[in-house]
């Protein structure tokens, strides 16, 4: 009997020996991947993070400054346009949609003169910002393409917008500056602002807020990625520290294994993080 408590004795010192010695190997693995790896993944997603958002508002910031000027110029310029008493609806609807645009483009104004301030590059998504630019687009293709149908049943006061339009000509040099010093006020001015608004100002930018979207998706899909990979790691360290002696250290072995895996994800998802902020400002 005492042999054989002998062999169980010597056995089980060897198992417990073997099973430190394999712990002691998976605290090292685990506190390598928590200092080195997540705190240089973060540094670098953090670097990384704060150049895209420098470069994205230093190309929205003076985009949102000329929105916001344009708003305000057609807020001011529309004034002077009318529609002829007596116009019925179903005869003129180009007439009717045509003022309803200028009016729905025009209440954006009114925030950036209230507050004296241009609107802020996360004020409208990507979504919002193209439906706006194709709105302003749309005032150009009313007046250009549909002016032999709505001529004759509106009208605008070029004289009177001359005449107290000294703020409307300041803003219009905001959004394209004494480009149209020389240009008097018309619908025709208004439709050709808004044309090469939409031409020249969004559609070189039109991908950058839907490329920083998507960015800033990965990136949040990255740091969910990295905290639940934290907390397994954390987690595993726990395990070993209150229920090393009671747990198999093949169970051990495989949340080892699975940070690694996770850590290997997180730096794959980071490289793909890095090549899409070079897409957004290509």
């Amino acid at each position: 009997m005492k042999i054989v408590y002998f062999i169980l004795d010597k056995a089980l010192s060897s198992y417990y020996s073997a099973m430190e010695e394999q712990v002691s190997i998976i605290i090292t693995i685990i506190v390598a991947l928590l200092t080195g790896g997540f705190i240089i993944l973060f540094l670098e997603n953090q670097h990384v993070g704060a150049n895209v958002i420098e470069r994205y508002h230093f190309v929205m910031q003076p985009f949102m400054h000329r929105l916001s000027n344009y708003f305000k110029f057609l807020s001011s310029a529309k004034i002077y346009f009318s529609i002829n008493k007596g116009t019925k609806k179903d005869d003129a609807e180009y007439v009717f949609l045509f003022n309803d645009l200028m009016d729905r483009l025009g209440h954006f104004a009114y925030p950036c003169i209230m507050s004296g301030q241009d609107y802020p590059v996360s004020k409208f998504s990507a979504k919002q910002l193209q439906e706006i630019c194709e709105d302003i687009n749309n005032v150009w293709y009313y007046w250009d393409r549909k002016r032999n149908y709505m001529i004759e049943y509106c009208s605008y006061d070029s004289y009177k917008a001359e005449l107290f339009g000294k703020l409307d000509r300041e803003y219009l040099n905001e959004v394209f500056p004494h480009k149209y010093d020389e240009t008097n006020f018309s619908l025709g001015l208004i439709s050709d602002v808004s044309g090469t608004f939409y031409t020249n100002v969004y559609e070189p930018i039109q991908h950058v807020p839907f490329e920083y979207e998507r960015w800033c998706k990965k990136e949040d899909e990255f740091k969910r990625l990295t905290f639940v990979t934290i907390g397994l790691c954390m987690g595993t360290l726990v395990v070993i520290l209150l229920l090393r002696y009671i747990t198999p250290l093949c169970i051990m072995n495989f949340l080892t294994l699975l940070n690694i895996a996770l850590l290997a994800s997180c730096l794959y998802k980071f490289s793909k993080l890095e090549s899409l902020a070079r897409i957004v400002f290509r």
